[in-house]
C-alpha cells in the first residue's frame, strides 16, 4: 500500500494564520484510518518552505511515498500561496529533475493544469512522475474534497493504472464531478 506525501499551503493571510487548521488533514486521517494509509502532512506558507519540503522526495526514505499531494492556490500553470508567491511547474520542473520519479502526483488547486498538453507531458517527464493529475477549472472545496478522497483511493487501490485507465474510471464513477473540475490525467 502506497504512502502520500502532502503540502498544503495557508489559505488566507491575516492575523489568525496560527488559529487556522488544515483543510486536507481530515481527508488523509481518514485515509489512515479507514484504509492504513500512512502519510507526511506539512503546511507550507512561503516558497522556502515548499522548496524545503519538496526537496526531501530525493532522499531514498521517502521512495515509498507514490502519491505527492499538493494542495494549493492555483493559476494556470502555476500553484500559489497565501502570501501571494506562486510556483511555475515548468520552472520548477526544470530545476528538479527527477524529483517525482515513479510518482502519482495531484494537484489538488484550481486551474493548475490549464495549461498545454505539452507543456504537462514535459513536466511529467523532467520530474520523472508515472502520473500527473489536476484541475483545468476552479474547484468548490467541499466537492472537490469528495472527488479527491475519492481519487486518492482509487489511486491506492490500483496503483499500477495509468492516466488513461484512471480517466476511464472518473466518466465511469464520478462523471458528473470529473466535467464540472475539467480533471484531467497525464
Amino acid at each position: 500500500m502506497g504512502k502520500i506525501f502532502c503540502l498544503e499551503t495557508e489559505w488566507k493571510q491575516n492575523i489568525h494564520d496560527l488559529k487556522v487548521k488544515s483543510s486536507i488533514l481530515p481527508l488523509l486521517e481518514f485515509l489512515k484510518i479507514s484504509r492504513g494509509v500512512d502519510f507526511t502532512f506539512r503546511h507550507v506558507a512561503t516558497m522556502n518552505d515548499f522548496t524545503y519540503y519538496v526537496k526531501h522526495l530525493y532522499y531514498d526514505t521517502y521512495n515509498p511515498y507514490d502519491i505527492i499531494y499538493l494542495c494549493f492556490h492555483g493559476i494556470p500553470s502555476k500553484i500559489g500561496l497565501a502570501n501571494g508567491e506562486t510556483l511555475d511547474l515548468i520552472d520548477f520542473a526544470e530545476k528538479n529533475k527527477g524529483i517525482f520519479k515513479g510518482k502519482n502526483v495531484h494537484f489538488g488547486s484550481c486551474s493548475t493544469l490549464s495549461m498545454s498538453e505539452e507543456d504537462i507531458k514535459y513536466f511529467k517527464r523532467e520530474t520523472g512522475a508515472r502520473m500527473v493529475t489536476g484541475y483545468q477549472t476552479c474547484v468548490e472545496f467541499v466537492t472537490s474534497f469528495i472527488f479527491e478522497l475519492w481519487l486518492l483511493n482509487e489511486i491506492i487501490d490500483h496503483p499500477d493504472y495509468a492516466q488513461k485507465r484512471l480517466l476511464n474510471l472518473v466518466e465511469k464513477r464520478m462523471p458528473y464531478w470529473g466535467d464540472t473540475f475539467e480533471f484531467i490525467a497525464y
